[in-house]
């Protein structure tokens, strides 16, 4: 990269306060979700924050990942970091900023190509990002080969008041009258409440039919999801992919399961954050009772959830979703834009030549 964009280079641990200071200018300003990836979240005291002000820029949060910077003058005024999904081959990218100044969009174009031509030198198959849904985005990712194939709502809820005036008198109320905590419509939860359990390992066919179920074919050919790869959906939160669960540290993460008859009705997916909301991530069946379902979730095993607030990325192909989300609560913060592009694909094979006898 050449002046007056600055010059690429990778990051280093001495880069950690210019780049935290960098993270902290970029996300306060006005123009945040244009000269970030933009993916809105909030927590008690800020209701409408974005995601950085919530990770750490400087720190690797998932083994392996790239890094990149660029410089001018001396001082950095951008910033680009992928980490590699497990299991699979593909980056997800989770930051690409670039400091206020008339070459902010020049940088980030660069920061991001050099990031592919990264990608293609590691045999990376293919990019994953999510992006606020604003011009600059989407054209800056457009040019650069990338192509759009869902959106999610973020939807934020805020936290209960596990303390506060009468809650205890409350909650004793209700167990006399035997309905649970904020089940405000006075159904007791008894029947879907022994339903729930916790989802495990021998429950990833259940999952990945449940999401089958949720997503359109076009969709569910993009992400090429397999059985096996839900195994790890109790513990890793990782799949289902979303908006989100690339960008947060989850210190635990738990999931569980609504059964039915014979297949699964619903699943949520719980990421337990040590500073700020905590990560939801839920799939309904079309017919199952999903307000009921969060209900018994939110004031039973994700009661801590409750308490902390909670940051829930929905498809908005997902319509039992998200009217289950507004029934318990949530509101949607912003939307965000999923895209993904081939690398491979675009890697040149070496030509072929006639052998010579």
């Amino acid at each position: 990269m050449t002046d007056p964009a600055g010059a690429i280079r990778a990051a280093r641990l001495t880069d950690r306060q210019a780049l935290a200071a960098l993270s902290r200018r970029v996300h306060a300003s006005a123009e945040a979700h244009r000269r970030s990836l933009g993916v809105p979240a909030a927590d008690a005291t800020r209701p409408r924050i974005s995601l950085g002000a919530l990770i750490p820029s400087w720190l690797p949060l998932r083994s392996p990942s790239v890094h990149l910077v660029a410089e001018q003058d001396g001082q950095l005024v951008g910033s680009a970091r992928a980490i590699s999904e497990p299991h699979r081959p593909d980056w997800v990218i989770i930051e690409l900023d670039a400091d206020d100044g008339e070459m902010a969009a020049e940088v980030r174009w660069h920061l991001l190509t050099a990031m592919v031509e990264e990608a293609g030198r590691e045999g990376v198959a293919r990019f994953h990002v999510a992006c606020a849904d604003v011009r600059e985005n989407l054209e800056l990712f457009g040019q650069a080969g990338f192509m759009a194939y869902a959106q999610e709502e973020i939807c934020y809820r805020p936290p209960e008041a596990l303390h506060g005036p009468g809650s205890w008198l409350r909650s004793f109320v209700d167990a006399r009258r035997g309905r649970g905590p904020g089940n405000d419509e006075g159904h007791s939860p008894a029947a879907a409440s022994t339903a729930i359990r916790p989802a495990g390992s021998p429950d990833a066919w259940h999952l990945f039919d449940l999401w089958t179920h949720a997503t359109p074919p076009a969709i569910a050919r993009i992400e090429d999801y397999h059985a096996a790869d839900w195994e790890g959906a109790g513990h890793e939160a990782v799949v289902p992919r979303s908006s989100l669960n690339p960008l947060l540290h989850f210190t635990e993460a738990s999931a569980w399961l609504l059964t039915g008859e014979q297949r699964a009705a619903a699943m949520a997916q719980h990421g337990v954050c040590r500073d700020g909301p905590h990560y939801l991530r839920f799939l309904i069946r079309d017919g199952a009772d999903g307000a009921q379902f969060l209900r018994d979730v939110l004031h039973g095993p994700a009661r801590e959830a409750a308490a902390a607030g909670i940051l829930a990325p929905v498809r908005t192909y997902e319509s039992a979703g998200l009217h289950a989300a507004t029934a318990v609560g949530f509101e949607s913060i912003g939307r965000v834009t999923l895209l993904v592009r081939e690398v491979r694909a675009q890697v040149r094979q070496p030509a072929l030549v006639p052998v010579v006898h």
